[in-house]
């Protein structure tokens, strides 16, 4: 009976021990998808808001700010929260102790401030039309106030996280600085998540009352038409953003309730279900580009604009080194070096699916009435006559070789 026992309890601790590893390999896979997916998304819409002169307006510059943050989390917190699952410990000292978790915090809380301030900017735009409104110079100094707020909100956090006695974990001691984590738990809670929510709800219900087709609350029509239309496609994106922000940071919030006024500490998958919750934090700071691809039509094409830009980039450092690879063999074979093709010398574009467009040909009819055909890369007067089956087998070697 003892040996049957003993080999349940070893079946179930195998299980266990399973359980966890799997969800260790699943958790840092998806780190590392959230990571790529979102430093590029992110990236890619600050390139579109700051190169493209038509994105340049107030709504856009509380998106770019709203990327800077995540792309915050991103790059500083999932990095180091990466080297700490892989080695068990917090290995980067006291210093970083106060710093990579606040910096969360903060990230998260301005990117709340911004949706905030988007919402009540459409709300002046849709609701009070006509009033003086936000102009990018105001914008910028929205945003560093929000800045602020959240470097304010965050540092009591800071101040309470230090290193262990062994130095291998950070902990935050609340009581030892004279105050009390439940406290802080429910200010975060109140200023991070349900009062911003609470004001963004208000502000796009009334928005959503004054857009009705029935509603005629402008004397100029025209006025009144375009400002329904604009505001529609940004309600639009946004509404989405909020939605997304809103069920993506819930759990955490829950989590840390249920942790300092509940018995949280004490059960046994809590460290799972935090664990859980950091990814959805995470998820959080990768999904906005994502939002912005499928509701948004400029930033759609925004992002397949650079996209084209860096596959042909690539495309091009490819062939180039596949040039340079056939040269090196000819020396080595003794064999005359070959120079770029004719149909990718000079000005050629390469195109998304690898094809090069050839130069164009230029026909000089003489006095005498005889042609002559030049083309950019041939010397001593020599005609170079390329024909379609010529171009056919070096587009084929090229796209092998790419």
């Amino acid at each position: 009976m003892t040996d049957n026992l003993t080999a349940g309890n070893s079946s179930k601790d195998g299980s266990k021990d399973m359980a966890e590893n799997s969800f260790y390999y699943i958790r840092l896979l998806c780190y590392v998808i959230i990571f790529i997916v979102g430093v590029i998304g992110n990236i890619l819409v600050c390139l579109v808001v700051c190169r493209q002169r038509k994105m340049k307006n107030v709504t856009n510059y509380f998106i770019f700010n709203l990327a800077v943050s995540d792309l915050s989390v991103l790059l500083i917190c999932i990095p180091f929260d990466f080297g700490e699952i892989v080695t068990g410990e917090f290995p980067y000292g006291a210093v970083m102790c106060r710093l990579i978790y606040p910096l969360q915090t903060m990230a998260t809380t301005a990117s709340v401030g911004t949706l905030v301030a988007i919402s009540l900017n459409r709300f002046m735009a849709v609701v009070y039309p006509l009033r003086p409104q936000l102009h990018t110079r105001d914008a910028k100094k929205v945003i560093g106030v929000i800045w602020v707020f959240a470097l304010a909100l965050v540092s009591p956090y800071m101040a309470v996280l230090e290193m262990d006695v062994s130095g291998t974990e950070c902990d935050e001691d609340f009581q030892e600085k004279g105050l009390k984590a439940g406290v802080y738990t429910i200010s975060i809670f109140l200023l991070q998540y349900l009062v911003p929510l609470s004001i963004i709800g208000l502000s796009y219900i009334r928005i959503g009352r004054d857009l009705r087709p029935d509603k005629r609350s402008y004397s100029n029509y025209a006025l009144q038409r375009d400002q329904e239309k604009e505001a529609h496609k940004v309600m639009k994106i946004l509404t989405v953003v909020v939605i997304v922000f809103a069920l993506l940071m819930l759990p955490n919030h829950i989590f840390f309730l249920w942790l300092d006024f509940g018995n949280g500490d004490r059960h046994p998958n809590a460290t799972g279900i935090m664990q859980f919750c950091q990814i959805c934090v995470y998820a959080n700071s990768a999904a906005n580009p994502l939002i912005y691809n499928a509701v948004n039509e400029q930033f759609r094409e925004g992002f397949k604009t650079y996209f084209r830009s860096w596959i042909e980039c690539v495309l091009k450092i490819k062939g180039s080194n596949r040039r340079e690879d056939l040269n090196v063999a000819n020396r080595q074979n003794g064999a005359k070096p070959t120079t770029s093709c004719t149909i990718c010398s000079g000005s050629s574009d390469t195109s998304l699916n690898g094809t090069l467009h050839s130069q164009k040909q230029q026909l000089q009819v003489n006095n005498n009435a005889t042609a002559e055909v030049s083309m950019n890369g041939t010397t001593d007067g020599k005609v170079l006559i390329v024909t379609e089956s010529d171009r056919v087998e070096e587009h084929a070697e090229l796209l092998t070789s790419v």
